[in-house]
């Protein structure tokens, strides 16, 4: 009997001292209240406007907008843009000692002359394949060179070096993720096939129809 007393005893303190422990544990929990009628104050979402043109001109070719919002039936098609030139690439200065990355030539195409906003650029490649060769064509030009004339069914890639950065263009160009040259984005950019300068000066006449 007083065997059953003390087992009594000790199990009646373990239970004071569990309930005793978790009622301070609870005591000890941060409590968290709801404030009502709080809002937070966070700037808006900003949002791009659509372009002010459309999505193809009266002569049928696209605007850079038209051409991305197209771009179930105009990808991977060989595509006529109108757009300005925003930005040429231009080949980065690399002190005699030290090795340089130089990307091959490359500009970017925009529907308002002057565009900021890079997304809505296009990347126009696949007009030379070095700065070496636009300076070799150029220094031909210069001398009144003419370009050595193939044999039949031999195509050498187009070297052009006379791009005007705020002219406008028509661009004849494959629409692609990625050009045979290793260029890509997800986008769409465009593979160069033929251009005309519609606003150059007279003088360049023969240059607008350049490869076309």
């Amino acid at each position: 009997m007083k065997r059953i007393t003390v087992v009594c005893l000790v199990v009646l303190s373990v239970l004071f001292i569990v309930v005793a422990c978790g009622e301070e544990e609870a005591s000890s929990r941060v409590q968290v209240t709801q404030s009502s009628g709080y809002k937070p104050n966070l700037p808006p979402v900003p949002s791009i406007p659509t372009p002010s043109v459309p999505e193809t001109y009266s002569d049928g070719s696209y605007s850079v907008y038209g051409l991305r919002k197209n771009v179930g039936k105009t990808m991977g098609t060989q595509v006529e843009v109108t757009a300005y030139i925003v930005s040429i690439y231009e080949k980065p200065e690399c002190p005699e000692d030290k090795t340089c990355h130089v990307m091959m030539p490359h500009l970017y195409l925009a529907d308002e002359q002057g565009e900021k906003l890079s997304k809505r650029h296009i990347r126009l490649v696949g007009f030379a394949q070095s700065f070496k060769e636009m300076e070799e064509e150029k220094e031909r030009a210069a001398k009144g060179e003419k370009a050595e004339e193939l044999p039949e069914g031999v195509y050498l890639p187009p070297v052009i070096w006379d791009w005007r950065q705020g002219h406008k263009y028509k661009i004849k160009a494959a629409f692609v993720n990625r050009s045979s040259s290793g260029f890509m984005d997800t986008d769409g950019l465009l593979e160069y096939k033929g251009h005309e300068c519609l606003d150059c000066p007279a003088e360049d006449e023969t240059s607008k129809k350049k490869r076309r």
